[in-house]
């Protein structure tokens, strides 16, 4: 039985869902940093006295990121991997984060929202595909949309960071918080597993055996039978 038959015809349980926890939290964290913008904009825009332009241009500059590192999240994916791609544009998302609340002046915060819009453009869709490529055939509609429901919660994060903090500690304050993905990434590239998909696509034929053969033990025997894929 090849690799890919043995990965369908697994259940779902305890390592999808595990994945989908780890993928999760980190598309919670982006969408807080994405949320953070709106909560912070009144603050940003009394404190550099911004025109009702220059506050929406510093709405958009990570939304422009955001569809720059989309575009090349997908062809590093294919060529460094998902695993890869997933955790240092986690990264990089946080440490856009982190450089905005040290911005010194306006153009730098233009800029690090940028920054840290690459990072979130990137993640987001290589996450989606790392989880539906682990995910039953059958289920993996059900698991994409599950890891898609976390941009709320991010939300609801960031309107609480916004709540909390900005009121009495400032904007800066919000966006060292925003900066936890930077930490998340360090844990999150040693926990994911490469897609075994990619890792066949890229003739590493006994690691996509031994990151199945991981999952396998995670379920009980018989497994039920392969189906064609």
């Amino acid at each position: 039985m090849d690799v890919l038959s043995r990965l369908e015809r697994l259940p779902l349980g305890r390592p999808h869902y595990r994945l989908l926890f780890l993928l999760g939290l980190g598309w919670a964290l982006d969408a807080m940093d994405v949320g953070l913008i709106s909560f912070t904009l009144p603050a940003l825009s009394r404190e550099f006295g911004l025109s009702p332009v220059q506050a929406g241009l510093l709405g958009s500059a990570g939304l422009l990121g955001m569809l720059l590192g989309a575009s090349l999240g997908g062809r590093l994916a294919d060529r460094s991997g998902r695993k890869a791609v997933v955790g240092y544009s986690l990264f990089l998302a946080g440490f856009g984060s982190l450089l905005t609340a040290l911005a010194p002046g306006l153009g730098w915060v233009y800029l690090f929202r940028f920054l840290t819009g690459l990072g979130l453009g990137a993640e987001l869709p290589v996450a989606a595909s790392l989880m539906g490529e682990f995910s039953p055939r059958a289920h993996r509609g059900r698991m994409v949309v599950l890891l898609e429901a976390f941009w709320a919660v991010g939300w609801l994060l960031a309107a609480l960071v916004g709540y909390l903090l900005v009121p009495g500690l400032g904007w800066r304050a919000a966006f060292l918080v925003g900066a936890l993905p930077a930490l998340y990434a360090a844990y999150l590239r040693l926990s994911l597993p490469e897609s075994p998909r990619w890792l066949l696509a890229q003739g590493r034929l006994k690691e996509a055996e031994d990151v199945v053969a991981a999952w396998e033990k995670a379920f009980p025997h018989p497994l039920p039978p392969a189906s064609p894929v």
